[in-house]
């Protein structure tokens, strides 16, 4: 492979002392010289680290972008031989300067995302954030221009295999991915769409939720006090939610002052709808109990992470034999479906307890207990 170097073009002093620097390589006993807009004295540059001595966030800046420039080159030309293709000069020059499909994506997309961070809500910041950290820890290196359809597949069978990821979370994760892809495109990075071949995997419709006996089988098992301490406190925390339908990011960011007059007040994150959720005894009771005494400041201390939780609750689902994908998100769908049931099907009021912006996306409810009754009705069809 060719070999990078960087000088000092000492002939071409210019009359304060300093004299640009250039990447040098051959290709095809080819000279290519590459500026890198960078002018030193003979004094500041070290010819054999090939490096700008000295100290200060200005010297680090140079040397990163020389440091950058010889990575750079030397992806283009590591590409090159494990694709089998014979540069040439022009070929060469035309991958360099075409620096969106040689640049790195996982460091463009947080950067895109940093851009949007006053736009988006902290609960997809904190979405976007978990998928970038999963995509850098499979490739960290990965480029704008391996972003291929052949790719997005080998991925999504990757969070599939050894992530142990559903659908719906897959195409989260590939969402997360072609937003920032296409910021890529919009700012001329990258041409091809892989998208346009790629079709993300369909998020799984299935609302998963508790029956009325597996509850009860979680709540014997909360009061049996028989689990060790770290799964209690993720199982009083799933009931609280189960309880009062708070949403996970809704429960987190829950202050001891909006707790008041036997009710929770509160505005979601998501839609911004204002809801009163009065408390039932058993929400009363865990909201004494994670209270306190205390009459200010959240409600919640210590709790896990979004992805703990749901590994615990699963295990915890799992020792009274609930085989079900139980996450954060089922305790709220408990409530939904159990209210629903228990109150003749109010959707209007169950619409404005769980926060939702509109009717029609509490219809699911709706049509869960269609299921469950169209069920219940075939029980009789062996009688004729």
């Amino acid at each position: 492979m060719a070999k990078v170097t960087i000088k000092r073009r000492n002939e071409s002093e210019r009359a304060d002392g300093r004299a640009a620097l250039y990447a040098v390589l051959n290709i095809e006993r080819i000279k290519i010289r590459l500026p890198l807009d960078i002018a030193v004295t003979s004094g500041e540059w070290d010819p054999v680290a090939e490096r700008i001595k000295g100290r200060g966030q200005e010297v680090k800046d140079r040397n990163l972008i020389i440091s950058n420039t010889k990575a750079k080159i030397s992806d283009i030309l590591v590409r090159a031989r494990l694709t089998g293709e014979v540069l040439t000069k022009e070929s060469f020059l035309a991958l360099y300067r075409r620096p969106g499909e040689t640049m790195n994506f996982i460091e463009y997309a947080r950067r895109h995302l940093d851009e949007l961070r006053n736009a988006l809500q902290p609960q997809t910041m904190r979405h976007h954030k978990a998928a970038l950290k999963k995509l850098e820890a499979y490739n960290s290196r990965l480029q704008i221009s391996d972003i291929t359809p052949e790719w997005l597949q080998v991925y999504a069978a990757h969070l599939r295999k050894n992530h142990n990821n559903n659908p719906g979370t897959i195409c989260k994760n590939m969402c997360v991915i072609r937003m920032h892809f296409y910021a890529a495109m919009r700012a001329g990075k990258v041409k091809n769409n892989p998208f346009e071949v790629y079709k993300l995997p369909a998020a799984d419709p299935a609302v998963i939720y508790l029956t009325e006996e597996e509850l009860n089988a979680l709540t014997t098992l909360y009061r049996s006090d028989a689990l060790p301490d770290n799964e209690q406190d993720v199982l009083r925390f799933f009931l609280f939610m189960t309880f009062t339908a708070m949403h996970i990011s809704d429960a987190r960011a829950l202050q001891i002052e909006q707790i008041r007059g036997g009710e929770i007040l509160y505005r979601r994150i998501k839609t911004h709808t204002r809801v009163n959720m009065p408390l039932s005894k058993p929400a009363a009771t865990l909201v004494d109990y994670y209270r306190a005494g205390r009459g200010r400041g959240n409600l919640f201390l210590g709790l896990p992470t979004d992805q703990s939780f749901n590994r615990v609750i699963k295990r915890i689902c799992k020792r009274v034999g609930i085989d079900k994908p139980v996450s954060a998100k089922a305790a709220r769908h408990t409530f939904a479906t159990l209210y629903y049931k228990k109150n003749g099907g109010d959707l209007g009021t169950l619409s404005r307890l769980l926060g939702h912006a509109s009717v029609t996306t509490t219809m699911i409810y709706a049509h869960i207990m269609k299921d469950t009754r169209v069920l219940g009705v075939s029980a009789f069809d062996d009688f004729l």
